[in-house]
């Protein structure tokens, strides 16, 4: 199987402290406004997408706090697998989308993990 980390998304009700705190390590992010009223800014380094997502104080127990994106070949194998781990689920079975086929399964700390698959 082959891997490429794609993305890190950090849902944060801290927004304007995460951003200064990661401009200082030298992100350099454009915001842009998304649906429901909220905001994210977006890096991109070295071909990977760093983003700070901006969550309310009272969305943090229903909405992971890190969501990371990986490239992977054999997406459905590799979700069985997945949900095989005590505490892992997945929340969206593979799927055809407009950029690709892809899955999201939490780890078993509850983070998000959207896997893409592709043909190396």
């Amino acid at each position: 199987m082959s891997l490429l980390i794609t993305s890190i998304t950090i849902n944060t009700p801290h927004l304007q402290d995460m951003l200064v705190f990661y401009r200082n390590i030298g992100f350099q992010f454009i915001a842009s406004k998304v649906d429901k009223g909220s905001e994210v800014h977006r890096a991109i380094h070295n071909g990977v997408e760093f983003s700070l997502y901006s969550i309310q104080n009272s969305q943090r127990s229903q909405i992971p706090s890190l969501q990371l994106g990986f490239k992977i070949t054999e997406l459905e194998r590799t979700v069985t697998e997945l949900t095989k781990v005590p505490g892992a689920m997945c929340i969206l079975d593979p799927t055809e989308m407009p950029d690709g086929k892809k899955a999201i399964v939490l780890d078993p700390d509850g983070h998000a993990i959207e896997l893409c698959e592709y043909s190396p």
